[in-house]
C-alpha cells in the first residue's frame, strides 16, 4: 500500500512539472500591426483576469484611423469588440477580432469580420 501511494504522490509529482501547468504568457505592452498596407500602426493590449482591453492606430495611404475596444482571453485566445472613434471614410466602424497567441508568445494573429461583413487576417507582433 505505501508503495502503491509513494508511486502515485511521485507520478502527480513528475506531470505537475512536465506542461500540465503552463505559465500563463503576459500579453501586456505594445504590439506592432504587421498586416501589409499600414503604416505608423500600433496596438496596445492590458489584461486583467481575462478581461481585455484594446486600442489601435494606423495609418493607410496617409489616412489616420483609431479603434478601441474590449474583450476576453481564454487561454491563448482572444476574442474583442472594438469601435471606430477615428474613421476611414468607407471603412467600418466596429468589429471583432479573433486572435491567438503563439507559443513564444510574441505574436497575435488570426481574423476580423466588421459591421460590413468583411473578413479577413491581423496580425500582430510585440514590441515590448
Amino acid at each position: 500500500m505505501k508503495t502503491r501511494l509513494y508511486l502515485l504522490l511521485l507520478t502527480a509529482l513528475f506531470f505537475s512539472n512536465n506542461g500540465y501547468s503552463q505559465k500563463k504568457i503576459d500579453i501586456n505592452g505594445v504590439w506592432e500591426d504587421i498586416n501589409p498596407g499600414v503604416q505608423n500602426a500600433v496596438a496596445i493590449v492590458s489584461e486583467q483576469n481575462g478581461k481585455v482591453i484594446f486600442s489601435h492606430y494606423l495609418e493607410w495611404k496617409g489616412q489616420k484611423f483609431v479603434e478601441s475596444g474590449t474583450g476576453k482571453r481564454t487561454g491563448n485566445s482572444i476574442v474583442y469588440t472594438v469601435d471606430v472613434t477615428l474613421p476611414i471614410e468607407g471603412w467600418a466602424t466596429q468589429g471583432t477580432h479573433t486572435l491567438t497567441l503563439s507559443e513564444d508568445g510574441n505574436t497575435l494573429e488570426g481574423t476580423f469580420i466588421d459591421n460590413k461583413k468583411r473578413t479577413g487576417p491581423i496580425a500582430f507582433k510585440r514590441v515590448r
